[in-house]
């Protein structure tokens, strides 16, 4: 399905409270209109939403004088022209929602990677310490390069870990916003 027989689609569904013969003119009308366009994509974006078509030709129908809208046409008229200020804000908050959640895991990711850098970063520290001490005192000396080598192995093993999970993570993402472009393209 192309994205003007998903339109096109919508459309019908919103004005299925016309008579079936109206409906059947209306949609006749845009399918001609957006396949002669020379740019259907603009043609789509210049219409404005599916319900906001649908408020239009709602409210044309109701507007002639030939006309005895039953009351389901009036109600759908008046959510029409109701819901179409709606979808915006919800549309806006639902990006926003997963834009925070993007955000979110990439914050993660960065302080997991920054634990395992410190890791890195005080086992070389405690290293350095013990290779100064172990002259002075032994066993103290020992025990903070022990401390310090497991530091660090723990640390580039943390780092490694953060690495292949960040590439999960942005795999991941990639696949669910070529997989939502897919089907928005459908």
């Amino acid at each position: 399905m192309t994205t003007i027989d998903t339109y096109l689609a919508e459309l019908r569904h919103s004005v299925r409270s016309l008579p079936t013969d109206e409906a059947d003119q209306a949609i006749a009308y845009y399918d001609a209109y957006l396949h002669d366009a020379d740019d259907p994509v603009a043609a789509v974006a210049t219409l404005g939403s599916p319900k906001e078509v649908a408020a239009v030709i709602l409210g044309e129908y109701v507007g002639k004088a030939s006309a005895k809208p039953r009351l389901s046409v009036l109600w759908a008229v008046v959510i029409g022209v109701l819901a179409a200020p709606v979808a915006a804000p919800v549309a806006i908050t639902v990006f926003a929602v997963a834009f925070a959640l993007v955000i979110t895991v990439l914050a993660v990711i960065f302080s997991l990677a920054a634990t395992g850098v410190a890791l890195v970063a005080g086992g070389l520290a405690a290293l350095v310490t013990g290779i100064i001490v172990v002259f002075a005192n032994a066993a103290t000396g020992l025990w903070l390069i022990g401390g310090g080598l497991l530091c660090v192995a723990v640390g580039l093993l943390w780092t490694y870990g953060t690495i292949m999970l960040g590439q999960l993570s942005i795999s991941g993402l990639s696949k669910l916003v070529a997989n939502f472009n897919t089907r928005n393209k459908s």
